[in-house]
């Protein structure tokens, strides 16, 4: 009797700009099965599983370029099944404080602008500016947040000296610079009253995967208002909260993730 045979999930590809935005999870991969880690274009890729997810994890390192290679580099070298980005941004929102999670359901390039050749913000050629994420990985990523924060919230913020962190979903607005103005924060709101927040490589991320057909969700947590104290805040946040942060969201996350991988 011939048993058919299963094939393997395809792995998640996890990514962030800087080591501290991954927490513990490479050393979770090492403890908890084989890793093997290939070199390509001066970024390592670590395969392996962890809590119980079949995973590529790397670092992108900072900025849109940077994401952009690093995800078409996962979509083409290690078919994997869907991106997931994790790390940390400037809160822009009014609503938005230090210490809350925001998740992406879209994302758009706030430095784009081929005007008058095209519409602010639009991509050239593609015929839009805002790029959606998989709605199943972000709802899936905010409940992993939501659990998070309840079970983990109060003593973050008692280290932080900061409120209890509230979860938001929304509009991430990505550019290459480090927003650390008042003013800048003001003109960003001005032109995009409903941003939640401002990094440097999520909505990359998103128009590749868009090209690709591929999945993707980013899950940031809020280090700072990008305003004078910016840098500041977020060296501070960097240094004694992101990890516990990406730590915590990953674990609940990828426990999920892999049980629905495993059963398809």
């Amino acid at each position: 009797m011939n048993v058919p045979s299963v094939a393997p999930a395809r792995p998640l590809g996890v990514l962030a700009a800087l080591p501290e935005e991954l927490g513990d999870l490479l050393a979770a991969m090492r403890a908890g099965s084989g890793v093997v880690t290939h070199t390509l274009g001066r970024r390592d890729y670590h395969v392996g599983t962890v809590h119980g997810a079949p995973c590529v994890v790397t670092l992108a390192r900072i900025g849109k370029v940077a994401a952009a290679a690093t995800a078409s580099a996962l979509i083409h070298a290690f078919d994997v099944d869907a991106i997931v980005f994790t790390g940390v941004a400037g809160g822009v929102g009014p609503d938005v404080r230090i210490g809350d999670v925001v998740v992406g359901d879209t994302l758009l390039q706030h430095d784009m602008n081929a005007s008058p050749l095209f519409p602010c913000f639009e991509i050239p050629l593609l015929g839009r500016a805002r790029f959606d994420a998989d709605a199943m990985l972000a709802a899936a990523l905010a409940d992993a947040c939501e659990r998070f924060i309840a079970e983990e919230g109060a003593a973050l913020a008692a280290r932080f000296n900061t409120a209890t962190p509230r979860v938001h979903r929304g509009l991430v607005i990505s550019g290459d610079q480090f927003v650390a103005s008042a003013q800048a924060v003001g003109a960003l709101r001005s032109l995009l009253p409903e941003a939640l927040a401002v990094e440097m490589e999520g909505a990359a991320i998103a128009q590749v995967c868009h090209e690709y057909d591929v999945p993707c969700a980013v899950v940031r947590t809020i280090s700072d208002t990008a305003d004078e104290h910016a840098s500041a805040s977020f060296e501070s946040f960097l240094a004694e909260l992101a990890g516990s942060y990406s730590t915590g969201i990953l674990k609940r996350f990828l426990a999920g993730y892999g049980r629905a991988s495993g059963s398809r």
